[in-house]
């Protein structure tokens, strides 16, 4: 029979099992509540600067740092002079989250700009665990509370010069898998719950290209990517992030799905669960110049790029609300269908497409029609003011 001393170690021993696997479920996620996850992109050279400390974290749940690049398989700083150090921005973005306990941090890792070795670091299991456990140490070297793939994209597309494979489509869900265990490990030491999400394309190829009823099941959710349906691009002005399609500017070589309820609809049906659908709202917008005057420049010929913030034909909203906006010559339309606002030049035929708090609205009132998870949005640095973000965290959070 055991004696007293061994029962009560037995019973501590369960009490303690317990209660980590409580605060493991806790901190697992709050699958009830909504999310608002913001991308913090430090600005570039010439734009006014904004660092972690200026975020207000009460209106925001996560922050996702863009970005962590890949460097010999593994992931490393995108930049150690601005990321790294006493007072860089991992230091900045610990002491917001200190400050603020609700909120959680993780590294995305890759983006447009650095999806160029993915394919590789995916193609076999050496190459995945390599860099499921860089990730892993990286996070806790940097205090994040988790992981996010950008991987822009697998199988085809992205940024010229990116490494594709057929065998990518799989791979991505073994990676995804590869770097489940390996936080799953590091939070059974820690008693916690490393959070693993990813940042999806905005179309039928993107979903044709990945298994993501797989990856629904292995990631906590998934940040869909619904914006640039439109963008300078293309030879004619078109809506950034449309709500619904509209058939009254309708023209032959522009694909009605591309549009927010349309990849909604095709996520779903793909096998991702509605709560773990993360919907991507834009705080920019896209210019052209030298469009036609018909639709007010809705889908229309344009001769080029638009006027920009850090780059030509790319607006910050900031710079759209604040200077353009019923502004120098400009003029604000609203789609009804489309449910997104427009400015229009019709002496210079400049057409700008962005969100604003409208549109912003009538999106959180469609997501919670449609029980998703919450939103995103890419990026916080362009609403330096905070008016859209309080637009999110009032319909969201109630706050």
């Amino acid at each position: 029979m055991p004696s007293f001393s061994t029962l009560s170690c037995r019973l501590a021993a369960a009490l303690a099992a317990a209660l980590a696997a409580a605060l493991f479920a806790l901190d697992a996620g709050a699958a009830e509540r909504y999310k608002i996850v913001a991308y913090y992109f430090p600005p570039p050279p010439g734009r006014p600067a904004y660092s972690p400390a200026d975020i207000d974290a009460r209106l925001v749940t996560h922050i996702n740092y863009a970005f962590a690049n890949i460097r010999d398989g593994e992931v490393v700083p995108g930049d150690d002079k601005a990321d790294t150090g006493p007072d860089g921005n991992f230091a900045r973005l610990r002491a917001l989250r200190r400050k603020y306990p609700h909120l959680r941090t993780l590294i995305s890792v890759g983006g447009w700009s650095w999806s160029k070795d993915f394919s590789d670091v995916a193609a076999t299991a050496q190459a995945r665990a390599r860099f499921a456990a860089s990730a892993v140490a990286f996070m806790r070297a940097h205090g994040f509370d988790g992981v996010d793939i950008d991987w822009e994209f697998p199988v085809a597309g992205g940024a010229e010069g990116n490494l594709h494979r057929p065998e990518d489509r799989r791979n991505f869900t073994l990676l995804l898998q590869a770097l489940r265990r390996q936080l799953d490990a590091e939070g059974r030491k820690r008693k916690r719950h490393y959070l693993l999400t990813i940042a999806a394309g905005n179309n039928a190829s993107f979903i044709a290209n990945t298994e993501m009823r797989e990856v629904a099941r292995i990631v906590d959710w998934t940040n869909v990517m619904t914006y640039d349906f439109n963008g300078p691009w293309s030879r004619y002005a078109g809506h950034n992030a449309p709500l619904h399609d509209d058939p009254a500017i309708a023209r032959a070589d522009a694909d009605p799905r591309f549009n927010i309820a349309s990849v909604v609809d095709m996520m779903l049906a793909a096998g991702v669960p509605a709560r773990r659908l993360v919907l991507g709202m834009p705080m920019y917008g896209y210019s052209w110049k030298g469009c036609g005057s018909t639709h007010r420049g809705q889908h229309q010929d344009c001769s080029g790029k638009g006027r920009g913030s850090a780059e030509e034909g790319a607006l910050e909203f900031d710079d759209i609300d604040d200077a353009l906006v019923n502004r120098q010559g400009f003029v604000r339309h609203w789609n009804d269908a489309a449910k997104v606002p427009y400015l229009f030049n019709a002496e210079t035929g400049e057409f700008i497409s962005y969100d604003d708090t409208e549109s912003f609205d009538h999106k959180i009132r469609w997501l919670k029609s449609r029980g998703l998870g919450g939103a995103m949005f890419w990026h916080i640095a362009a609403d330096r003011r905070a008016v859209l973000q309080k637009v999110l965290a009032a319909g969201l959070l109630g706050r």
